[in-house]
């Protein structure tokens, strides 16, 4: 009998408890102020924007408050530049409801405020790496980032990436700013280069560019971003060896090339560790890159080059026996669609194979120095933990994401790919294979490898040409004052 009444309360209070939610859902609710705690480097104008579509009106219901609350929310979080946001709702007894608010009920509007607790990422950050590697031997990087330029978190990077040693030497100098829109998933983008390199070794001239884009960036969330945009540069091909074949002594001058841009990008990646974000070891990331150019000679404006070029890069991780063993497959493929046969296209716009960051056991861009039409890369990877009597790893704190944050790895790694103006009627083709030791860190990161290459299809005579297999080495050391 005790029990049966202990049942019958909780039912009621149960009830009451549903009752009471469900009726505050549609209760009237007046958005009294709205305050923000955190947002003092910010200027008026920049909350503004985000703030709009909630101070719009100041009469809501619980439910519909909340749900205006959510994309209030999700816009300061599209602008990048806010680690941690605290929303928090408060009676304000305080301020009287305005004679302007009518009553169409017997309930009387309850007069709310609401709280904005806001923690800004590193606004102005400053990056230096120093870089080795056994092709291009010591480079420097430096960046400052502004997250923040005219208070109204505006981003403003500004790189160099100098190397002064033959026979790679190169200076490369960029400006980027990106400028939200009154609807954050839309960043207004300008991108200026200007580089010169070193190309002897592999090219037998020297290569300069001048240029930048032009375009709007749209990324409704976190794993999606597309790019639009106009490109104008000055490329300019001096220096050439006199033992350069005559396809590259054509481009010998400057040029003016002109293009519209599209670039997708997706990404649902899981990382090692959710804060670093170093490894990762589930998910996929795809990228599409599509271009309509002119190319067009400053001296002879009839020399002028129409085309089409199209990128896809794709990837995939799948990690086995609790992230023990992590599989890595990418694919790359490409091609260049003249619209007019009279020009030739731009030795700048070909693509190209070979060397550390693209195709190992050749030398930079090698499979073909002349660069081709077409070309594809297949890559497989199988990452692998050390034996716990060698390298013994621990699992890190929730607080620090929850695996070891710094992860060594060995791995064995083998492609396939070729370059050339027509991949389907050519029978040539490159290939290499190799095992190697790397540690990925943001700050300080090695890869030690050895490599075996191989050309197939080649003339007689012509199978080591361009290959440079063997050990390879890598290191990256830097410095910030960035939080990750």
């Amino acid at each position: 009998m005790v029990s049966e009444i202990k049942d019958a309360d909780a039912l009621k209070s149960q009830l009451l408890t549903e009752s009471i939610i469900k009726r505050s859902q549609s209760a009237p609710i007046y958005l009294s102020a709205i305050e923000i705690n955190g947002g003092e480097r910010f200027s008026n104008n920049f909350f503004k924007k985000l703030l709009y579509p909630l101070v719009d009106k100041s009469d809501y219901t619980l439910s519909q408050l909340i749900k205006e609350i959510g994309v209030t929310e999700e816009r300061l979080l599209k602008t990048n530049v806010f680690k941690d946001i605290g929303i928090s709702l408060h009676s304000d007894y305080a301020n009287l409801l305005p004679s302007s608010v009518k009553n169409y009920n017997n309930e009387t509007p309850i007069s709310t405020k609401l709280v904005l607790d806001l923690s800004a990422i590193n606004l102005n950050i400053n990056e230096s790496f120093l870089n080795y590697n056994t092709q291009d031997n010591l480079n420097v990087n430096l960046d400052y980032l502004n997250n923040n330029f005219n208070n109204n978190a505006e981003l403003v990077n500004i790189g160099v990436n100098y190397n002064p040693y033959k026979p790679n030497d190169h200076l490369i100098t960029n400006f980027k700013g990106l400028a939200s829109l009154n609807n954050p998933s839309y960043k207004f983008l300008l991108n200026i280069l200007h580089s010169q390199e070193n190309n002897q070794v592999w090219q037998q001239s020297s290569h300069g560019v001048s240029g930048g884009l032009i375009g709007l960036q749209y990324s409704p969330n976190t794993n999606f971003q597309s790019l639009t945009g106009l490109t104008l540069s000055r490329r300019t091909l001096h220096n050439i060896d006199d033992a350069a074949p005559d396809e590259l002594k054509f481009f010998a001058g400057d040029y003016f090339k002109s293009s519209i841009l599209q670039q997708i990008d997706y990404s649902d990646l899981s990382y090692l560790n959710s804060i670093t974000k170093n490894f990762p070891v589930q998910g996929t990331q795809q990228h599409v890159d599509v271009e309509l150019a002119s190319n067009q000679e400053q001296q002879n404006p009839n020399n002028i080059a129409s085309f089409i070029r199209a990128a896809y890069n794709s990837k995939y991780y799948r990690s086995f026996l609790h992230n023990y063993f992590t599989a890595k497959v990418n694919f790359d493929f490409g091609g260049i669609f003249p619209l007019s046969t009279n020009t030739p296209v731009h030795i700048s716009d070909r693509f190209y194979l070979g060397g550390i960051d693209s195709f190992n056991g050749f030398i930079k861009n090698g499979i073909n120095t002349n660069g081709g039409l077409q070309f594809y890369k297949l890559q497989g990877t199988l990452f692998s933990k050390l034996p716990s009597f060698i390298h013994k790893t621990k699992k890190e704190s929730t607080t620090l994401g929850g695996e070891e944050s710094n992860p060594l790895r060995l791995y064995i790694t083998s492609s396939l790919g070729n370059v050339s103006d027509n991949i389907f009627e050519d029978d040539t083709g490159a290939s290499n294979v190799g095992v190697g030791l790397r540690y990925f860190n943001y700050w300080a990161n090695f890869d030690i490898g050895y490599f075996i290459a191989k050309r197939f299809g080649a003339d007689h005579g012509d199978e080591s040409i361009g290959i440079k297999d063997g050990f390879h080495f890598s290191v990256s050391l830097g410095g910030s004052n960035r939080s990750l």
